[in-house]
């Protein structure tokens, strides 16, 4: 058996492909963003002022794992590295026309791929899967839809009504996915023979617009163990410590940036203080008007990312949309106890390693940071638990699952086992 994997851009794609570059089954890994020194646009670094060439490196190479055979990776199209900029400058039309720049040449590329190399499975991301996945439903490939976040309608549904509630931390009014975009998606899922998720909030918002039940698994993520090895089990804080918060990710409204600097604003210095790591992508009279006991990091490369975990006390994410967000595994991994949302994703179970919020509120923040405020002993107890979940959910167990599902091992359709309905 022979796997492609096809992402225009990064998520988890490269576990994916190293998946199945371990059982020797990738045919091939193709992308728009990963570091190849003797291709374009990567040559740009040798041509360089020595004073820019140690920047551009350090930003490519954040692109780039040894753990993948160059070889098996073929960049289709140069339209990522665009979208990169016009993220960071905040240009959202811009970073959207890019991509779909990106994904109409990506998929021509691809489909030549396929007729030079063919699979027997096709395995590709959300939004960039029709064009490829039409093509591959004509040779006989079996396509597999790696949705990577819930559906836009639900996403569209939830906006506009968070927009009215949050409008101060929306840097411009909410722009909906449109119908062409969203049908994009429902032909995408229409044609995929099997869908896995990374969580059940992510296959509920399917459910919920339409797709069949017995088409969706839930493959949960994982956490690079080798970047988490050494986290330590927390104790409990001394008496008269404030707690140790952490965020890390994108300073947004979708991450549920409103519902967070809100709740800190109401929770006293002395009681817990927040770290936030990550893009700020809220209206700098947000940052400016945050009280002195939250800080404020820029991105930082994921190399740095695991020690802000370890001076941590607990991990809080009260996202509004996900997939399931990576972020809740390194907690995991990190032995952190969490704080989180259920539309996060996987992180928190049966309240065992945190608290679990069935929806984002403000006041239950701060209700469950003061809790363990009056509690520290849970610090530690979550600790605990978080780690033993954090055992069986590293990125090598993520790919195990890939190849035992691909295989046949992993139930398909599991989701519409859990919601009583027959498979196909």
């Amino acid at each position: 058996m022979k796997v492609g994997i096809f992402h225009v851009g990064t998520q988890h794609s490269w576990q994916t492909a190293q998946a199945f570059q371990e059982s020797g089954e990738l045919g091939w890994y193709a992308t728009s963003i990963f570091y190849k020194p003797t291709e374009w646009p990567y040559r740009v670094e040798n041509l360089a002022p020595a004073g820019w060439r140690a920047k551009l490196h350090r930003e490519f190479a954040r692109r780039y794992t040894p753990a993948l055979d160059a070889e098996k990776v073929h960049l289709v199209g140069p339209w990522e590295w665009g979208r990169t900029i016009a993220r960071r400058l905040h240009f959202a039309w811009a970073d959207h026309q890019l991509n779909l720049l990106n994904i109409q040449q990506a998929s021509r590329r691809v489909i030549r791929l396929m007729q030079e190399s063919p699979v027997d499975v096709l395995w590709s991301f959300n939004t960039m899967a029709l064009e490829v996945f039409a093509h591959a439903r004509k040779a006989g490939v079996r396509c597999v839809l790696d949705q990577t976040i819930g559906h836009p309608a639900a996403m569209n549904e939830l906006f506009t009504r968070e927009h009215e509630q949050g409008r101060d931390y929306f840097r411009s009014p909410y722009q909906p996915f449109s119908a062409d975009w969203i049908a994009r998606q429902d032909r995408e899922i229409e044609l995929a023979d099997e869908i896995v998720v990374g969580s059940e909030f992510c296959a509920d918002t399917l459910l919920d617009n339409g797709c069949p039940a017995h088409k969706i698994t839930v493959l949960p993520y994982g956490y690079d163990e080798t970047r988490f090895a050494g986290a330590q089990p927390r104790a409990v804080p001394p008496p008269g410590q404030p707690l140790r918060f952490l965020f890390v990710g994108a300073l947004e409204p979708r991450k549920g940036a409103h519902y967070l600097l809100e709740a800190f604003k109401r929770i006293p210095p002395s009681v817990a203080t927040l770290t936030v790591v990550g893009r700020q992508a809220v209206p700098v009279a947000r940052i400016a008007e945050a009280p002195g006991h939250i800080a404020f990091v820029p991105q930082v490369p994921r190399s740095e990312v695991p020690g802000y975990f370890q001076a941590a006390d607990c991990f809080i994410f009260p996202s509004l949309f996900e997939g399931s967000a990576l972020v809740l595994y390194e907690a995991l991994g990190a032995g952190l106890g969490i704080i989180q949302t259920k539309s996060a994703g996987f992180g928190v179970v049966d309240g065992k390693n945190g608290v679990l919020l069935q929806q984002p509120s403000v006041e239950m923040l701060v209700d469950a940071v003061m809790h363990l405020s009056r509690n520290p002993a849970l610090v530690a107890a979550w600790s605990q638990e978080s780690r033993c979940l954090g055992a069986t959910h590293r990125w090598s167990d993520y790919r195990e699952q890939c190849r035992r599902f691909v295989h046949g091992s992993v139930a398909a359709g599991s989701v519409g086992l859990l919601h009583g309905e027959a498979g196909p």
